[in-house]
């Protein structure tokens, strides 16, 4: 067995941060994954830098920023970025992802591939996406990842043809849908040693037993699709919680949806006509999701203890970015960068670590590349923008930014050149967050629109003070840090070798 820690990185999709037990949910029920923040660093104030799945988990996988990378909203990486799993693969490990990677576009990959299932190969999108070539580099193929069980959104093929080994009488499931609120809220068709969820745990945890015995240190990514919309789950699982337990959070005032520009407002009027009893039920059914995945990180504990391994692995909790839940009467992640969306669960264990630890300091999503590199003693490659923490966890040592950034991009970016154009709820937003203050804004719909809170005072955000004039000195010294944040995340590559 190596020396080196193994890595065991849970990534979720659409996860609030407040939907775990450790960060102090009294209905959430989350047993595994607040023993391992118990038992680990518990990052309260972890930010994403954008609340759509490709740009943030590519952020992520990289340690750069979106406009850097560019992955702006839904976009493919480019084959030369560097991603953590190439890292640790030229540092001889092994590597495998398992689940929703989402670093290739899904609608094009089905429609236009025809494949049911996702593709790394990023080869078969270069000519329609206008990729420049790189040279051939084993350590690139697949983004670093040498195995790859793909299971995402749209594109579910993989679980399909596990199920027809398994239990194939459930191929032809029907789902149950629940009237009153949206196409998507519906009870899972799959019983919960046959969802999604657990064939991806399960994926990940056959990989992690494969490895035993082997010389190499092993990196595990498993991503789960949930609790990403559909809303759905097992009935087992939505039978832990009851609607009463939940309360419908009020929506915002018209003063507060006037300054925003009219593409975004209109995620408002989508749930004018459900009922509030399938609000609720979305709540049931979002928590019980949580509580899905849960189940299938204990068994992941399970399998690190009974390989040997979980004293030598450090495991990473995270979510790409939020989800507003009908808070403020919103849902999913429209164009209003409030903390629902923008902050994210992140843990991280390290290896025969039990004593935990909170930080309440800013981080970003962008810090995890760097962190866990250091974490495995690793060097951190060229041109990664996010900051290293692994020195300073554990010790009394500040960790924390000034600042947080935050963008969406208009979706799509350009619809010449965009294959499919389906229409978006997304449009081009900017956000800079401090410990005290909050300024977003919208660049291409006009200086009139944005929103301005006072964390200090309203950490919910609810009173929006960007048309106030009395804070028109705060919103102008915002604005320029939002600039100078900018400016300072402008791509280092290449670097400049002298003056001239």
């Amino acid at each position: 067995m190596s020396d080196s820690p193994n890595v065991l990185w849970i990534m979720t999709d659409q996860q609030r941060a407040d939907s775990l037990g450790c960060m102090g949910n009294s209905i959430a029920r989350t047993p595994n994954i607040d023993r391992l923040a118990e038992e680990g660093v518990l990052f309260r104030k972890a930010f994403c830098q954008s609340p759509v799945c490709m740009a943030s988990r590519a952020v992520a996988l990289t340690g750069r920023y979106p406009s850097a990378i560019p992955v702006r909203g839904m976009g493919l990486l480019p084959p030369d970025e560097v991603t953590t799993a190439e890292v640790l693969q030229r540092n001889g490990y092994s590597t495998g992802a398992f689940g929703k990677l989402h670093l290739t576009p899904e609608l094009y990959t089905g429609e236009v591939l025809g494949s049911d299932t996702p593709i790394l190969d990023w080869k078969v999108y270069a000519d329609d996406a206008k990729i420049r070539p790189i040279p051939h580099d084993p350590f690139k193929e697949n983004y670093g990842f040498q195995t790859h069980v793909g299971c995402d959104d749209a594109l579910r093929g993989e679980h399909r043809r596990w199920l027809e080994r398994v239990r194939p009488e459930l191929l032809d499931a029907g789902k149950k849908r629940v009237e009153g609120g949206p196409g998507d809220l519906y009870i899972s068709p799959y019983p919960p040693e046959y969802h999604e969820s657990t064939f991806i745990a399960t994926m990940t945890s056959d990989y992690i037993k494969k490895q035993a015995g082997e010389k190499n240190p092993w990196f595990a990514f498993c991503s789960f699709i949930a609790p990403h919309h559909p809303f759905e789950a097992p009935e087992e699982h939505i039978n832990r919680f009851s609607t009463d337990m939940f309360d419908i959070p009020q929506t915002a005032e018209d003063s507060e949806r006037m300054l925003v520009p009219e593409k975004a407002r209109a995620a408002w009027d989508h749930m004018d006509g459900w009922s509030d009893e399938a609000k609720k039920k979305i709540i049931q059914h979002y928590y019980a999701s949580v509580s899905l995945i849960d189940d299938c990180v204990g068994r992941l504990i399970d399998t690190l203890a009974s390989t040997g391994y979980l004293d030598n692995t450090i495991i990473i909790y995270t979510s790409d970015h939020g989800e507003f839940l009908c808070n403020r009467g919103l849902l999913r992640k429209p164009s209003m960068l409030y903390d629902d969306t923008l902050n994210v669960p992140l843990i991280i264990k390290r290896p025969k670590n039990s004593q935990g630890q909170r930080i309440d300091g800013l981080v970003e999503l962008a810090d995890l590349h760097p962190t866990l590199l250091g974490l495995a003693g690793l060097d951190i490659n060229p041109g990664v923008q996010g900051i290293d923490w692994s020195q300073c966890i554990g010790h009394t040592t500040k960790v924390g930014r000034e600042s947080i950034f935050a963008e969406m991009y208009d979706d799509p970016v350009d619809k010449e050149k965009c294959m499919i154009v389906r229409g978006g709820p997304y449009m081009a937003v900017q956000t800079i967050r401090t410990e005290k203050w909050k300024l977003s804004i919208y660049p291409t719909a006009g200086q009139e629109f944005g929103q301005l809170f006072d964390l200090d005072n309203d950490p919910g955000e609810t009173t929006n003070l960007y048309a106030d004039p009395s804070c028109r000195g705060k919103r102008e010294e915002l604005l320029w840090h939002l600039n100078a944040r900018r400016f300072e995340q402008v791509d280092p590559l290449p670097y400049i070798l002298s003056q001239w």
